[in-house]
């Protein structure tokens, strides 16, 4: 056979049945978002996050960015936000004495139970609320990102950010009853950064 010949293959209808079946399948499990109400969806749910931390922690906390939505193709939706869990006197024109080591380490101490309380609040939230976030691929994720903003020295060998994921389809197992909320626990995966 010389190059740049066309060899023609004649394929079988069975083979022709298959490929286009194989084609849709592929299709349908790469078929993008629909991302306008997915938007609406995520608005609410930066709220719920927002409202739920504001109700949590007793000042002084500060929410320092609201939580915000982003959806990344063939992960899922993301909402990162920025706290200072526990804000620390810091020097000022009216007192210019830094922080004494009781107020850093009553601020470190409250910070370390603070970032406990999110570990078992936001899994608790994606479980109860994180199904109405449906209008994305249930094999992708849901996560919740949380910058914890720490001044030196009270955030020594603390972490930055607190990550808190989990699969939308075990959120809507857990929704359709066919997980227990201990089940739930074991599919959400966290990471302190």
């Amino acid at each position: 056979m010389q190059s740049g010949t066309l060899r023609l293959v004649r394929l079988s209808p069975v083979v022709i049945a298959l490929s286009l079946v194989l084609a849709q399948t592929l299709g349908a499990q790469t078929s993008a978002p629909n991302l306008n109400p997915l938007k609406g969806e995520m608005k609410v749910f930066e709220a719920v996050i927002n409202e739920t931390l504001v109700q949590t922690f007793a000042p002084p906390f500060g929410l320092l960015e609201k939580a915000q939505g982003s959806y990344l193709s063939d992960y899922g939706v993301i909402f990162s936000l920025e706290v200072n869990l526990y804000p620390v006197r810091m020097p000022n024109m009216f007192n210019l004495q830094p922080p004494t080591k009781d107020e850093v380490e009553k601020a470190r101490k409250a910070k370390l139970e603070r970032i406990a309380i999110i570990k078992r609040t936001m899994p608790r939230l994606l479980a109860d609320h994180a199904s109405a976030l449906h209008d994305f691929p249930s094999e992708e994720s849901v996560a919740v990102i949380v910058h914890l903003f720490h001044f030196q020295p009270e955030g020594e060998n603390l972490p930055t950010q607190l990550v808190i994921q989990v699969k939308r389809s075990d959120i809507d197992q857990y929704s359709d009853r066919k997980l227990s909320y201990d089940q739930f626990l074991t599919h959400v995966k966290f990471s302190d950064l």
